[in-house]
């Protein structure tokens, strides 16, 4: 109540001013929202156009050897909101064990990497639903064992 006066000391003068302030902070609370909403959108166009790195071979062999040295035999190697799956990550959350052709994107190149360079040397990959914020299924992860 910082911009009220003294001549605002009226009741009708003290609703105007609260509903002036609840105006500006749902306004601000939309743009917020807005701006989320696009970068979720930036997110989700990366993920579709994004490729396997060429050097993706050392970087999970980095991933993998750390996880060794602290005697750990699962890794997860990747994770990413379940809402980029075609089937919003419904065949992963169910344990279906088609869910690998339920995937979309950059999860589809990378379960494609796993299964020419990563089965043939002898580890699994399974994924799941890591979170479920509002009840709903989150990010999915992928995880690769030994």
């Amino acid at each position: 109540m910082t911009d009220l006066k003294l001549d605002d000391l009226t009741a009708d003068k003290i609703h105007a001013y609260i509903e002036q302030e609840e105006q500006q902070k749902k306004a601000a609370a939309a743009k917020a929202a807005e701006q989320v909403r696009e970068e979720r959108e930036q997110l989700r166009k990366k993920f579709e156009a994004e490729q396997v790195p060429a050097d993706a071979l050392q970087h999970v062999f980095g991933i993998v050897r750390k996880a060794v040295e602290h005697g750990e035999k699962e890794v997860m190697v990747l994770h990413f909101p379940s809402a980029f799956l075609p089937d919003r990550g419904r065949h992963i959350d169910i344990g279906s064990k088609d869910w690998p052709e339920h995937l979309g994107g950059f999860a589809a190149r990378a379960y494609s990497f796993y299964e020419k360079e990563l089965r043939p040397r002898g580890f699994k990959l399974s994924a799941s639903i890591i979170d479920y914020p509002g009840g709903k299924p989150g990010d999915v992860g992928f995880f690769l064992s030994w």
